[in-house]
């Protein structure tokens, strides 16, 4: 099973802003994508009033193939992923409003939360850090909005192979990264949680579509679609307890916002007198309604 570690996840986020895949930086013909987050009634989720270019204005935007063995889509098979990464500072943004209804499970201490806050009571947390302003910022300075084509059913794994006008449901990720978690804590590092949202596309009645969907409008455009409440009932799972020993995500378990912190004790090791630091990683979740639409284009 294909496992992504918190460390791994931020490295390649800067790694690929900073190096550029050939399909962008190429000199024989380079490929610049751009994303627009297109005005709709009830969109949770805005961006400025320009497009989103890739490699521009601290803006990433990328295509690619991935080989996925992971169990929530056919072992082996090569997934293909659209990614749009906006790091900090920058002039453009991410801006999430009217996001309500919240309803989730924690145990979440007083010490763990989202900076400039005015609580720390999970899920209220949540919907203040997330439409507190735009994002990335200071403490935040990368976010990650990406779509794939795991675990969803689909026969066309591959983006670039849709026919103009297909549709196929996706797998889409939304990554607020604060920092990475290590025992014992740096003194000058803060407490803060990551955040991911996680959902895959899901059909709740015969003949709909999917809360979670890409359409290829023309041979270089493709947009896509979310109106989910992460409530994908082919994913879900009993929600009491999500504490683990592993930094991996547990997205593969239930769609759901989930946040991320770690305690540490220094505990007696399994053999001799010494002691060692022992890391506890907490996934508190949440469900909420979130809709948007986003066009990339490959220009």
């Amino acid at each position: 099973m294909k496992k992504i570690l918190m460390t791994a996840a931020i490295l390649a986020a800067f790694l690929a802003f900073l190096a550029l895949p050939s399909s962008q930086a190429s000199a024989a013909k380079p490929i610049r994508w751009k994303a627009t987050i297109v005005p709709i009634d009830g969109a949770n989720l805005i961006g400025p009033t320009t497009d989103f270019v890739g490699g521009v204005d601290n803006v990433n935007i990328n295509y690619g193939l991935d080989t996925d063995s992971e169990s929530c889509g056919p072992t082996g098979n090569s997934l293909s992923y659209l990614l749009l990464q906006v790091f900090n500072p920058s002039s453009q943004s991410l801006q999430i409003i009217n996001m309500s209804g919240f309803s989730g499970y924690a145990t979440l201490p007083p010490s763990y939360g989202f900076p400039n806050t005015t609580t720390n009571i999970w899920p209220d947390c949540v919907a203040d850090f997330l439409s507190s302003g735009p994002h990335p910022t200071a403490d935040y300075p990368v976010v990650s909005l990406r779509f794939s084509t795991c675990g969803c059913g689909n026969t066309t794994t591959d983006f670039m192979k849709m026919g103009v006008g297909a549709t196929i449901p996706v797998h889409f990720e939304l990554l607020f990264f604060s920092h990475i978690w290590s025992c014992p804590a740096p003194s000058a590092q803060k407490t803060f949680l990551n955040l991911q949202m996680n959902a895959h596309g899901y059909v709740k009645t015969v003949g709909s579509l999917p809360d979670i969907y890409i359409t290829r409008i023309s041979q270089t455009e493709w947009t896509a679609y979310v109106d989910t409440k992460f409530d994908n009932g082919a994913f879900q799972k009993t929600e009491t307890d999500l504490d683990s020993a592993s930094a991996d995500w547990p997205v593969r378990d239930s769609d759901n916002i989930l946040g991320q912190y770690a305690t540490c004790d220094w505990i007696k090791a399994p053999k001799g007198n010494k002691r060692i630091w022992t890391t506890t990683y907490h996934y508190p979740c949440a469900k909420a309604p979130f809709k948007f639409q986003i066009v990339f284009t490959k220009n």
